[in-house]
């Protein structure tokens, strides 16, 4: 039996949401349920004015250019000084054949001191002289990045330059304390003590300059870090070159022994002069 369906509407003619408007044959308009009158129209608030809190007090503005964003990154040189520092440092190593492990004997034992001597050739300053500069260079990097960073290359420049020229008159100091007392041996020994002891700081501190430079989170936590490594070096390499003075015998060895703590403590002294002016 065929079926007559009541339902005479061409869905595929017109979209649901025009049933309401669709003309019929006669000129009729269809009325159905239109879809805007499902939901209760929503009434829009009118714009509310209120007295602006930055008229009439003291923070007027006084700036309304753009305000450029602060550059800090750091500059190109740094990484470059970093990077040479260390190359410098595995070359000298590689040069002089100097074990890391024979180095750390040296620091602790005389025997070792002397055998790390003979084998690598370290029989005269000029050849361990690269040692003590190597270790300027590493800690004036820090200092100049906290103090000086306005300056530039040109002021880390000038800064290494006149703290090695202090470092070569504190040897030259050294020196010419063992000629006065005549007593060159024990001097020597004492400065090779100091060389090699600065060779393994420069070595830590430019491990450390890394993460001091690119983690600026963490600079002040390095930054302390490298200072407090600094002064434990200074107090072991003094109490070690002080072991090793006092054992080769001489008459003037104490009276020597004094000006040389004179002259380990006065540059000291002068840091914590100038960090507490500052």
């Amino acid at each position: 039996m065929p079926q007559n369906p009541s339902d005479t509407i061409d869905y595929t003619a017109t979209p649901f949401w025009q049933w309401d408007s669709v003309p019929l044959p006669d000129g009729t308009v269809q009325l159905d349920v239109p879809y805007d009158s499902i939901f209760h129209p929503r009434e829009a608030t009118d714009t509310v004015f209120r007295k602006s809190l930055f008229q009439r007090h003291s923070l007027q503005v006084q700036h309304t250019g753009t305000t450029l964003r602060p550059d800090t990154a750091e500059p190109a040189w740094t990484f470059v000084a970093l990077i040479l520092l260390t190359a410098l440092i595995c070359l000298y190593g590689k040069l002089r054949k100097i074990h890391p492990l024979a180095l750390l004997k040296s620091l602790t034992s005389r025997r070792a001191l002397d055998r790390l001597v003979r084998d690598c050739n370290l029989n005269r300053s000029i050849i361990m002289l690269p040692m003590g500069l190597l270790l300027v260079a590493a800690a004036c990097l820090p200092v100049h990045r906290m103090a000086l960073q306005h300056t530039g290359i040109l002021g880390f420049l000038l800064l290494t330059l006149a703290v090695s020229l202090l470092y070569l008159l504190r040897n030259a100091i050294f020196r010419l304390l063992g000629n006065t007392f005549e007593n060159k041996p024990a001097v020597s020994l004492y400065i090779t003590n100091n060389y090699l002891f600065h060779l393994l700081e420069a070595t830590v501190v430019t491990l450390l300059l890394f993460p001091f430079f690119y983690m600026p989170g963490a600079r002040t936590a390095f930054l302390f870090a490298i200072g407090t490594f600094l002064a434990l070096a200074f107090v072991i390499r003094f109490a070690r070159g002080v072991k090793v003075f006092l054992t080769l015998k001489n008459n003037a060895s104490f009276y020597l022994f004094y000006y040389l703590c004179i002259v380990e403590i006065i540059p000291i002294l002068a840091i914590i002069k100038w960090f507490i002016v500052q």
